[in-house]
């Protein structure tokens, strides 16, 4: 029969799986830095899903039990000393990304801040990761716990601290700054712009506020229903927040069977349309764009954009074959306003 131990560490595995699938899903920033970040996420979903269903199948059975828990426990230590030492590299993010220090590496990974579009995930991480190590590393029979019964309450005192600790620095952080006690580094977003219809989503962008760099990111996405999109939406339902003066890193990655482009032009008319080298262009991904260039499938580009203007702009799709892309939907706004503190976007219902 198994175990609280076995049944604690295999289903904290499992769960720390699915949150490290979360992650390499729904990070936007994680799925555009060309470094080992991705591919050490994507080990540790593989391990800690392999090592939850060991944990609990050799403790059902009665064989090896002792062996995998202990295995499982080094794991969770080496988990928690990577995410560690991840800060103490300041993230070792690419030579085109700003430089970040320790401490706003540590405000990213475990307070959520600094544009980071998943503030509790590594959080749920190390809690997890760390309560494993706890109990997976005592002793099989001490006051503190008994291997083949329930925790003592000492334990259990344990497991809760750590929940509250980790999980507690985020809110704790909020509440010194909000109370003046600390000094606030990040403002929360703003906006005065009035946009019909609501926006349906709105999520915070990736940012270097040392810098004042704001990270956007497009994706033609493969969507059968959508054809010509930018993160799955069309005809300007993306709306882009980004505070006046401030640095534009822009990326564009093309996962669609077509060939695509993204170019940066002023808004000077109602809606975008076919977009030809004599339109205001600021910037474009390839630099050919709108003389033909594109990006075929998987292909990717950037370009940085330095003191934009406050105002409205569109980051549209230049190709014109068997249509102008444009003309049908492949574009979003970006506004370039005084009201906002931290960059932003809306995603608006059709």
């Amino acid at each position: 029969m198994s175990s609280f131990r076995s049944i604690v560490i295999g289903c904290s595995f499992l769960f720390a799986g699915l949150v490290g699938i979360w992650i390499l899903a729904d990070d936007s920033l994680l799925q555009i830095t060309s470094n080992y970040h991705w591919y050490v996420v994507l080990v540790f979903c593989i391990v800690d899903s392999i090592l939850g269903m060991q944990v609990l199948l050799t403790s059902a059975l009665g064989q090896w039990d002792e062996i995998t828990v202990r295995a499982a426990a080094l794991w969770s230590v080496l988990v928690i000393g990577a995410v560690i030492w991840d800060v103490l590299l300041e993230l070792q993010l690419p030579s085109n990304y700003p430089a970040v220090t320790i401490w706003q590496s540590f405000q990213y990974l475990f307070l959520g801040l600094n544009g980071n579009p998943l503030p509790l995930a590594v959080p749920i991480l190390v809690t997890l990761h760390s309560m494993a190590a706890l109990i997976g590393l005592l002793p099989r029979r001490t006051p503190w716990f008994h291997f083949n019964s329930l925790p003592t309450r000492k334990t259990i005192t344990v497991m809760v601290l750590i929940a509250v600790v980790i999980m507690g620095m985020r809110p704790t952080y909020a509440f010194l700054t909000s109370s003046g006690l600390l000094p606030a580094t990040v403002s929360p977003p703003g906006n005065t712009v009035g946009i019909e219809p609501l926006p349906l989503r709105r999520s915070s962008l990736p940012y270097a506020l040392l810098n004042r760099t704001a990270f956007i990111c497009l994706v033609a996405v493969a969507d059968p229903m959508l054809p010509y999109n930018f993160n799955d939406t069309n005809f300007g339902h993306m709306i882009i927040y980004v505070p006046a003066n401030w640095t534009i890193r822009l990326y564009f990655q093309n996962r669609e069977g077509f060939p695509h482009s993204a170019v940066l032009l002023s808004a000077n008319t109602p809606k975008p349309t076919i977009i030809d080298p004599s339109s205001n262009i600021i910037a474009q991904i390839p630099n050919d764009a709108v003389n033909g260039g594109f990006l075929l499938n998987g292909e990717s580009g950037s370009v940085t954009i330095h003191d934009l203007a406050p105002g409205k702009y569109w980051i549209a799709c230049a190709f014109d074959y068997p249509v102008p892309h444009v003309m049908e939907g492949m574009w979003v706004v970006l506004i370039v306003t005084n009201q906002a503190n931290t960059p932003y976007c809306e995603i608006l219902q059709s």
